[in-house]
């Protein structure tokens, strides 16, 4: 079982692309509902697609290298996602909590606010880099079980 780096890099580098768009989408109110949601789709997603990439030309994909690159692409994807999400949460939340403290003469807990978001960020990335990963496995073992039979 030998994993394809560079299609599982173009499937991730792909999926982290849809990913940063649905990040942006996902900080307008109203579609922040409806948008959420799909970036899980998207790292099943990437997993799918690492499988279709590496079929390419008639090549047979096993089911184990498809959960490896799906799980490589995925994680990749839900960095990126996760990253993005994570930069515009700490520009619209703290920065605004920070002005609003400051504006009132209270310094500690501008500082406070700041650095929970920022530690909540941190976690986030991680996770999302975790939880891409195992869905990408999902979406690149079952579309490699499809495909095989």
């Amino acid at each position: 079982m030998k994993i394809d780096s560079s299609t599982a890099l173009k499937a991730g580098l792909i999926g982290a692309a849809v990913g940063f768009i649905i990040a942006l989408l996902g900080r307008i109110s109203i579609l922040g509902c409806i948008v959420g949601p799909l970036g899980w789709a998207v790292a099943v997603g990437t997993g799918v697609l690492y499988v279709h990439y590496a079929a390419a030309g008639g090549r047979k994909v096993e089911v184990g290298e498809g959960a490896l690159g799906g799980a490589l692409a995925g994680g990749i994807a839900g960095v990126v996602q996760s990253f993005v999400s994570g930069v515009l949460t700490l520009i619209f939340g703290p920065v605004r909590a920070a002005i609003h403290f400051l504006g009132r003469g209270e310094p500690g807990a501008a500082v406070l606010s700041a650095g929970v978001t920022f530690i909540g960020v941190i976690g986030g990335i991680v996770l999302g880099a975790i939880v891409g990963a195992a869905l990408g496995a999902l979406g690149g073992v079952i579309y490699a079980a499809i495909k095989k039979s």
